[in-house]
């Protein structure tokens, strides 16, 4: 009799590495359940394990396991742990029938960790098919299959196929972006109009962007008159690690211009209501992409200009720069750019649908679904 496949993926999240990880992970794992694979989530601590179940929400038929012996930071010391598991899970399922042509189909292992070794991946080889979702392309990875959803240009393909020598099957570019569900198939119309700006800098906002920029909208002696003069409102995304969350509801509840919102879990729902993005590098940016609204981003950290500059020069999200160091320049673009993006103008119009065009074409919303297909085939 046919049994589902089992699938392990090995991530984790936390206040030091944030949910990036899990968020995407938990996009792969339903898009593998919809293909009747079996989830089995190995985390190395409670806060993943905590973070990773809210996520999930109400998804069921996963698994989760805690691993005894995992740190987060230091992926080796769990092996023994982790071998022993897959060994045990081989052995058992070793005289399984999964179809006429194989006695036996290895189980799956999906790992998205920054602290990745080539003596971890060698060792669950020859248990298991190995998958990796890349960030940083630190060594050549023994895997089967290598993920890595970079924005990539045509002329750095190759230099991308060098780099991954070692992995049986690439799959490489933003068509393979693990997007959640609410954001597969949902692309906006183009409005006439545009009056309704999204601004966002995901969980923390070190750098006070959302408040500074709000301070700069609130005075009309300093915008430029072809944005003071428009018929403007600005959705801000609060996130969780903000300091600012008092000081913007004070300025909220003066300005009937703007709306805070807080612990958004339809965030497409939200984007889908504005014209217009402006929003710090980072997944943000792909799922914009995926509803084509036409944005433009800013950097503030180190692992976000890569991502901002790639987006800038495939001509889909134009990057203001870094926040850390050029906030007067920065503010300035996003003036701008909200000046020839927004009211009615036909000018406006074709901006913005060009805009939308190109975003949409990179980036569809479907990645998820991409990577269950070529695992299931592993």
């Amino acid at each position: 009799m046919e049994t589902s496949r089992l699938i392990y993926i090995r991530t984790d999240g936390n206040a030091k590495i944030a949910s990036g990880h899990l968020v995407r992970c938990f996009s792969v794992a339903l898009a593998c359940q919809s293909l009747g694979m079996k989830i089995c989530f190995l985390v190395s601590d409670g806060e993943s394990c905590r973070l990773l179940k809210e996520i999930s929400d109400m998804h069921t038929g996963f698994t989760f396991i805690q691993l005894k012996t995992a740190a987060f930071d230091h992926l080796d010391q769990e092996l023994p742990e982790v071998t022993a598991l897959l060994s045990t899970h081989t052995s058992r399922l070793s005289g399984t029938s999964y179809g006429p042509h194989s006695a036996f189909v290895k189980p799956l292992y999906l790992l998205d960790s920054y602290y990745v070794t080539e003596k971890y991946l060698s060792a669950l080889r020859p248990l298991v098919k190995t998958a990796y979702m890349d960030d940083l392309q630190l060594f050549d990875y023994p895997v089967d299959l290598l993920i890595n959803y970079d924005v990539i240009p045509d002329d750095k393909i190759s230099s991308y196929q060098s780099t991954y020598q070692n992995a049986g099957q690439l799959l490489l570019g933003a068509s393979y972006t693990p997007l959640r569900n609410q954001f597969q198939n949902r692309r906006i119309s183009v409005r006439k109009s545009a009056s309704d700006i999204l601004i966002t800098t995901g969980g923390s906002d070190p750098c006070h962007f959302c408040l500074n920029i709000i301070k700069l909208f609130t005075d009309t002696f300093i915008l430029p008159s072809p944005v003071k003069d428009r018929d403007l409102k600005f959705h801000i995304v609060v996130g969780r690690m903000s300091l600012d969350k008092k000081e913007l509801q004070l300025l909220a509840n003066k300005f009937s211009f703007l709306e805070l919102y807080e612990n958004v879990s339809d965030m497409a729902s939200l984007m889908s209501k504005c014209d217009l993005a402006v929003s710090a590098a980072g997944t943000t940016l792909y799922e914009l992409c995926a509803l084509g609204i036409p944005s433009i981003s800013f950097t503030m950290a180190d692992n976000q200009v890569d991502s901002a500059s790639a987006f800038d020069a495939a001509g889909a999200i134009p990057c203001a720069g870094d926040i850390r160091t050029s906030s007067h320049q920065i503010f300035q673009e996003i003036f701008h750019f909200i000046a020839e993006n927004s009211g009615s103008s036909d000018a406006s119009y074709s901006k913005r649908k060009a805009a939308h065009d190109r975003m949409s074409s990179l980036v569809d919303g479907n990645g998820a679904l991409r990577i269950a297909h070529a695992l299931q085939n592993l």
